[in-house]
């Protein structure tokens, strides 16, 4: 859920390869040489590459991965990409990590549960749907108002999940439903606007509109699926579903931004 979302890249440089689906390792090293004293510091016990692990370790979380240098093993680091899932405790966290394993994370400092948090926060941040957008930044002058009230919808939606992290949240936020409704509000209006609210040329108008987004109202009901899949999510799989719903909403974005050309063409030319 055409680019990913701009979650950190799954790809972190290592002396022993790169992985991008799972747990990156690093060198084994000592924790001094990965994290200062003053680093974070929790205990892992689960599973890492099929493993049992059972260690302290320093945490250090950068634009990629969250890095654990571990204190009597090898030092690894999981990317952000690699996350299917998870579960927060007052105590500790369970990761889940994509092909199978999973770590039971307990802060032995504040400063590990702070940073554990701002890495579950950084892997489900929704992206800058609108960045790779074409027509969305070139609107023609002669249709710069259509062209607002087109896209105004996508912005409103957009902007209601700023800075908010929670997957359900930013579903309950992001109504792919409403989004739906008003696309098709703003089409209607622009008809009537266009026409001047002849009943017949409007009709006439909104059937243009209606050819033109029909990939747009394809990829809003796939949305709506995504959508349902990950309200009803379970924590093992729900950053996985969530990249499959923003996968989807990206979708939209581009389409909508694809039917611009030819709705703008249709409002100008008229029925």
């Amino acid at each position: 859920m055409s680019d990913r979302a701009p979650l950190p890249n799954d790809r972190v440089p290592s002396p022993e390869g790169e992985r991008a689906d799972g747990p990156v390792a690093s060198s084994p090293r000592s924790p001094s040489e990965n994290a200062t004293s003053e680093s974070p510091r929790v205990r892992l016990v689960g599973l890492w590459r099929g493993r049992e692990i059972n260690t302290r370790a320093q945490l250090h979380l950068d634009a990629h991965a969250l890095h654990m240098a571990s204190e009597t093993g090898p030092s690894f680091a999981i990317t952000l990409n690699s996350l299917d899932g998870y579960q927060l405790s007052p105590s500790h966290a369970v990761l889940y990590v994509h092909g199978g394993d999973v770590l039971d994370v307990s802060w032995l400092d504040e400063h590990a549960r702070l940073a554990l948090r701002q890495a579950l926060d950084a892997a489900c941040a929704m992206p800058e749907l609108t960045r790779s957008l074409r027509a969305f930044g070139n609107p023609p002058t002669e249709a710069e108002a259509a062209h607002d009230r087109w896209f105004a919808p996508l912005l409103t939606m957009r902007r209601a999940v700023v800075g908010v992290s929670d997957p359900l949240q930013q579903l309950a936020l992001f109504d792919v439903d409403r989004l739906a409704e008003e696309l098709t509000r703003a089409l209607t209006e622009l008809a009537a606007q266009r026409t001047g609210g002849d009943p017949a040329r409007t009709r006439a108008l909104e059937a243009m509109f209606e050819e033109h987004t029909e990939a747009v109202r394809e990829s809003l009901g796939r949305t709506a699926l995504a959508a349902t899949t990950l309200e009803g999510s379970a924590p093992d799989s729900r950053i996985a579903d969530w990249r499959r719903w923003v996968d989807c909403l990206r979708e939209v974005y581009e389409r909508a931004d694809a039917a611009w050309p030819d709705l703008a063409a249709a409002y100008r030319s008229g029925p």
